[in-house]
């Protein structure tokens, strides 16, 4: 029932088996149906690996493996080139492609956000053409000598909306991240080498500060809660136990009115925020638009913080100060003019490319996947209708073709008006009984060897993962008798404080001011929560994931890659967060 690229073939087992693979915990922590293997591993494997290996030509990698094993999607680096003539020759044209990007990125990067715009807008207005299929089709099928059927047209409104999300998902998605990454680790090679001891939390910190519209959806949150304080709103908000209901109540006022003109104009495309376990979100799981009551819980958050006096905006320029005196400081500390020469140039670059790693998950991982999703969900309300599934919420178990298959069907239904097949329905049902048995299986993190260092340098500074990790695992302590964790220090400071222990994102809007979150990991949509926690502890992630870069900018002290904190740490108990150290102590 998966994507036949993702099964590991038969013949090439033994070869496989040498090779160490990890289930990408941070990117897809559970069990796929079919849709989601189609909407986030396909992609991935067909766009990471080409755009690593054949568009930036990186000097010694083939990209990523990506297989699925009872439903778990795993990945395993591809061994890497070692002749070094040919590594040489990579080196050239990656040299001449990412000098390119460096030296034109100003122009690059508007026009890649103008074209994902442009996509993502086509998606929204392709919603209002998925319309069910009429009894008959009317005069002005004539008129307009259309030519085709709406069951036709239906087929072929599904292939454009299959096409703009998968041009973004597998091609945009990865069409500067190479550039980026190799950036990132370029300026982290040659400062781990000019000042020996440097902490990768000191280095990131030297990046802190951006205006990333990755913070947008945020701070629109943030601007309609001031907005509401200043209508006179504020206590309704802080009353209301729905979103809809209360919104509707608003359109009665004029007050109201112009509040909900302003949340519409916030909507497209900020709120298409995926609330996800994974940073790739499945069929499954919550958008901020969807389900408003979460956007509702962060806006009495802030109402409650701007009543008191309290600022509720980054403080970018207090951050931008002390980025500028701590890398000024490093630089001061280089001895010869090649040295500065060389760390100006990296550190520039850098800090241009940081915004890319953040803007692209927002808008492809979010915008993209919502909009699309939201169509696709409108093509299954019609094959549910018509029989064709029993549910809407079943399509998801069926892979992209056999979507399009299943519409070619009630093409043919609809035509002879008989009732259709149970074709879809069998399998889905089968399929159904199989997911049940593969959301129980209690999967290995590791498979493989895993006797060398862990040295793929994305996996180690965006994951977390190190040999030590992996050797913790195999040898894990019992879980009650463990007092201390560590992790890595990806932000600085020491706090104390009630943990809030959240391991479904739908559990997000329950965090409260003044606790310490404890999660798998962050994305995007969880940034509102970030300006009332007072630390966070992280199972995934490196200095450079979102929950570093995020805990960062709002000055929380943060320990990311702990692999084992949601299973230690008790929601509500008392916790010690050491963002110096990377120890979290669990208090009585």
């Amino acid at each position: 029932m998966y994507p036949e690229v993702t099964i590991l073939p038969k013949e090439k087992r033994k070869y496989f088996e040498k090779l160490n693979w990890l289930n990408e915990h941070m990117h897809w922590p559970r069990a796929l149906k079919p849709f989601d293997a189609c909407a986030t591993v396909t992609p991935a494997f067909r766009g990471l690996p080409a755009y690593q290996h054949r568009v930036f030509v990186v000097p010694p990698s083939r990209g990523l493996y990506y297989y699925i094993v009872n439903g778990i999607m795993y990945n395993s680096e591809t061994p890497p080139y070692t002749d070094p003539k040919l590594i040489e020759q990579r080196t050239k044209l990656f040299l001449q492609r990412m000098i390119y990007c460096w030296w034109n990125w100003k122009k690059i990067y508007p026009k890649w956000k103008r074209d994902i715009m442009k996509m993502l807008k086509e998606q929204e207005s392709l919603s209002e053409q998925i319309r069910d299929l009429p009894e008959l089709e009317d005069l002005e099928f004539f008129k307009e000598v259309r030519g085709i059927t709406s069951a036709r047209k239906l087929v072929e409104i599904y292939d454009r909306v299959l096409h703009l999300y998968l041009t973004m998902q597998d091609g945009y998605q990865y069409q500067f991240v190479g550039a980026a990454y190799a950036t990132d680790l370029a300026f982290t090679d040659f400062c781990k080498k000019a000042f020996p001891g440097i902490e990768d939390r000191t280095i990131a910190k030297m990046l802190t500060g951006a205006e990333l519209e990755a913070f947008r959806p945020d701070e629109e949150v943030k601007r309609l809660a001031h907005l509401a304080v200043k209508l006179g709103l504020a206590s309704d908000i802080k009353k209301a136990t729905n979103f809809e209901k209360m919104r509707s109540e608003f359109e009665e006022t004029g007050e109201g009115m112009k509040w909900c003109q302003e949340f519409e104009k916030s909507s497209f495309p900020w709120f298409n925020m995926m609330v996800t376990q994974g940073i790739f979100a499945q069929s499954d799981e919550e958008c901020w638009i969807e389900n408003p009551n979460i956007i509702l819980g962060f806006l009495k958050n802030y109402i409650e913080k701007i009543e008191k006096g309290e600022k509720i905006e980054r403080d970018v320029k207090t951050l931008l100060k002390e980025k500028e005196q701590l890398s000024k400081k490093y630089y001061n500390m280089l001895k010869t003019d090649a040295e500065k020469a060389r760390f100006k140039e990296l550190y520039n670059l850098a800090t241009t490319f940081y915004i890319f790693v953040e803007e692209q998950v927002v808008y492809i991982k979010h915008f993209n996947y919502a909009l699309f999703r939201r169509n696709i969900r409108k093509f299954a309300e019609i094959l549910a209708k018509h029989g064709v599934i029993k549910e809407p919420d079943d399509i998801f178990y069926l892979k992209f073709g056999e979507i399009k298959s299943a519409l070619e069907d009630l093409a043919c239904w609809w035509g002879t008006g008989d009732p259709p097949s149970l074709y879809w329905i069998n399998e889905i049902e089968w399929r159904k009984k199989i997911y049940e048995k593969l959301e129980k299986w209690k999967y290995p993190l590791f498979m493989g060897p895993w006797k060398e260092e862990v040295t793929e340098p994305f996996i180690v500074v965006h994951g977390g993962l190190t040999t030590d990790v992996v050797n913790m695992f195999r040898k894990l302590p019992k879980l009650e008798e463990v007092k201390e964790l560590k992790g890595i220090p990806a932000s600085a400071g020491v706090v104390e404080g009630p943990a809030r222990v959240i391991k479904a994102s739908k559990d997000i809007s329950k965090i409260r001011p003044g606790e310490i979150l404890v999660c798998s990991h962050t994305t995007p949509a969880w940034t509102p929560a970030f300006t009332i926690i007072k630390g966070i502890v992280t199972n995934e992630g490196g200095a450079m994931s979102h929950a570093g870069i995020v805990s960062r900018e709002y000055k929380i002290p943060a320990v990311l890659g702990t692999w084992i904190g949601t299973s230690i740490i008790k929601n509500g108990g008392r916790i010690k967060v050491d963002g110096d150290t990377g120890i979290v102590t669990l208090l009585k």
